[in-house]
């Protein structure tokens, strides 16, 4: 989530990318064609890298290499324990393995201080959250739909669906920014795997 404004920096791009599903040999063909257009360019992964440790920790090097910054969230594939992963932690203890992995590297996470992307139209607030899973993770009392206005988002990005695509809320868009598996990016005309951010027009006003 994005909580004030600003996309383009005045020496490089915000950027995004999830859904990597690095286990494919295409998809690892694909990140790594993933470069940076100026050497300021940020990068959102926004989850879903691969299922094995090994994997996760050559897709972010190379990315963290690459990129001025990189800010990762998992999703549920970096979550699960593969049969196959000679890394055989579960749960909480996996997602904080992962956490250490990306420190490590550079790399950004829910767990850190939220970083500000600067451009010319002011800051931006770069929040990595655990958002748009399955209703059943939601907190009891917390049932209503307003927390992209409440917070002053200016872009939601999220991935998971495999269905890349824009919508807006109350002004606010949000964009699923996915590769997907082979099967799935093959049937689509041909595009960029990296989005740029762009932030829905709307005045900020003070926080309730």
């Amino acid at each position: 989530m994005l909580t004030e404004r600003g996309v383009l920096a005045l020496n490089g791009h915000l950027l995004a990318v999830s859904d990597l599903h690095v286990a494919y040999a295409d998809n690892r063909d694909i990140v790594s064609s993933l470069r940076p257009g100026t050497d300021a360019d940020w990068l959102i992964v926004a989850g879903d890298v691969g299922e094995k440790v090994a994997d996760v920790e050559r897709a972010m090097t190379l990315l963290s290499e690459r990129f001025a910054r990189v800010v990762w969230v998992p999703g549920n594939h970096e979550l699960w324990t593969h049969p196959s992963d000679p890394v055989r932690l579960r749960g909480e203890a996996r997602y904080l393995h992962l956490v250490d992995l990306c420190r490590s590297l550079g790399v950004l996470t829910p767990e850190d201080p939220y970083p500000v992307w600067e451009d010319a139209d002011g800051p931006v607030t770069l929040a990595p959250l655990f958002l748009l899973y399955d209703y059943t993770f939601r907190a009891p009392g917390a049932t209503t739909r307003d927390w992209h206005r409440r917070f002053r988002a200016a872009a939601v990005i999220y991935g998971h669906l495999h269905i890349p695509r824009v919508t807006h809320h109350d002004g606010v868009r949000f964009e699923e920014v996915s590769i997907g598996y082979p099967r799935e990016w093959r049937a689509r005309p041909p595009r960029e795997p990296l989005r740029t951010v762009r932030l829905s027009p709307r005045p900020f006003g003070d926080a309730p």
